[in-house]
């Protein structure tokens, strides 16, 4: 019985050994595993969405910077970010589900609402109109416009509708001015040194590009605290109901970027330059300035803001509440989302 008891003593002992040994191996292979998921997780695993912008003014500046720091990442979206000049276009890319957000001015994704589009607005980021009214050098007023020309980048566009609100607003009248369109800025600066054009609207950087040239402000928008959705962010409304917890990612980012654009300048003005082409330092300076101060921190939309961007010409039926959508973001603030970023 005794040489039995050794024999299955033995036994029970390599039996332990060679638990023991595979318990080593399998949890090691556990470790190389769980690390190899860490690593490959940021890019494997991202939700792939793209985004479009409309244009190259400074207004579009949180956005760019958002991308540039790498905040859609940090938030799990591998984003791909295309300029699509135009509103129109934009839209349509948006409701051909090529785009999934796009960062414009209000206008059409308003209008395209009114009109029956399933577009809602998800976020204002600018909530003024960013623009001033240049002259040529032998214009010194506003009234002395009447009956000349005034070149916007795109008829129907947000220049043409700020130039519109600040000519009745002044006195004016826009129904005393000719409007042209002519392109982006750089053009429009050159058709008021030639004489071709007396006034246009620009935003900053042009703006100040245009008065270091020596042409003239003639009236600051910004300063009139002209109330627009110059920068919002837009989407299908049946893309959020689908794709609730990409929006949310999307916003969060967004609002990680407003919060390091109002904190480090020192980035912003580089990122600035970088989509602007413009090197001239105090041009930039002044543009972040102009900018920033006007810049919620809280992109929640307000009904009055959303009201300006309305077709008079078009009245509708529709409730000021169809369209915007600030649910996504009053979630992220019941979730104290925004108290996170200062840590």
């Amino acid at each position: 019985m005794i040489p039995m008891i050794a024999s299955l003593s033995v036994q029970t002992e390599r039996h332990r050994h060679t638990f023991k040994g595979g318990f080593v191996i399998l949890r090691r292979l556990f470790f190389i595993a769980l690390s190899t998921v860490i690593y490959v997780a940021p890019s494997a695993f991202a939700q792939a969405v793209r985004a479009s912008y409309s244009g190259l003014s400074g207004q579009n500046l949180p956005f760019w910077l958002t991308y540039d720091a790498g905040l859609y990442k940090k938030y799990g979206l591998s984003t791909e970010i295309v300029l699509i000049s135009g509103g129109l276009t934009n839209i349509q890319a948006v409701m051909a589900n090529e785009i999934a957000f796009t960062y414009l001015g209000g206008a059409s994704p308003i209008q395209a609402t009114a009109q029956g589009a399933d577009i809602e607005v998800l976020a204002t980021a600018y909530g003024l109109m960013p623009y001033g009214m240049i002259g040529n050098k032998n214009i010194h007023t506003p009234a002395e416009l009447k009956g000349k020309t005034f070149v916007v980048s795109r008829l129907g566009g947000i220049e043409e509708t700020a130039a519109r609100l600040a000519l009745d607003r002044l006195g004016v009248g826009a129904r005393n001015v000719s409007f042209l369109q002519a392109g982006p800025d750089p053009v429009r600066i050159a058709a008021l040194e030639s004489g071709s054009a007396q006034a246009t609207m620009l935003a900053p950087p042009g703006l100040f590009a245009a008065t270091s040239r020596g042409l003239n402000l003639l009236a600051d928008l910004g300063a009139l605290k002209i109330k627009y959705p110059t920068s919002v962010v837009a989407a299908r409304r049946a893309f959020v109901t689908q794709e609730r917890t990409v929006a949310k990612r999307f916003l969060m980012a967004l609002v990680d970027g407003l919060h390091l654009y109002r904190q480090n300048k020192n980035l912003a003005v580089q990122v600035l330059q970088k989509y602007t082409k413009i090197a001239n330092p105090d041009i930039l300076s002044q543009s972040y300035n102009y900018f920033v101060k006007n810049t919620p921190a809280w992109p929640l939309s307000e009904a009055a803001t959303i009201q300006a961007a309305l077709p008079t010409d078009k009245p509708t039926n529709r409730k000021i509440e169809d369209f915007y959508d600030n649910s996504v973001l009053e979630e992220l603030e019941r979730e104290g989302f925004l108290k996170t970023l200062g840590k």
